[in-house]
């Protein structure tokens, strides 16, 4: 899930490669409230995951975020691990 977070962060939100990192947090790569509820939007049309803009607005790293996504998804969650 992570992976896809990552693509979902570089290719529809446009925040550089080199600033993305599982510590991350949303609000150092300038992604703000909408964000999450962008993501929320894209989530579930692009993957089907159902996951509430509060509940994503919540996650402080995008560890967290993917963590999020992978409890939905019921997979493996693939964050790297610092």
């Amino acid at each position: 899930m992570y992976d896809i977070l990552v693509d979902l962060l570089t290719d529809k939100f446009q925040v550089r490669p080199g600033l993305v990192s599982p510590e991350a947090t949303p609000a150092a790569l300038g992604l703000d409230s909408l964000f999450a509820v962008e993501l929320s939007i894209v989530l579930e049309e692009d993957s089907g995951l159902t996951i509430d803009q509060d509940e994503l607005a919540g996650a402080a790293t995008l560890a967290d975020l993917a963590r999020l996504m992978q409890e939905r998804a019921g997979a493996p969650s693939g964050v790297p691990r610092p």
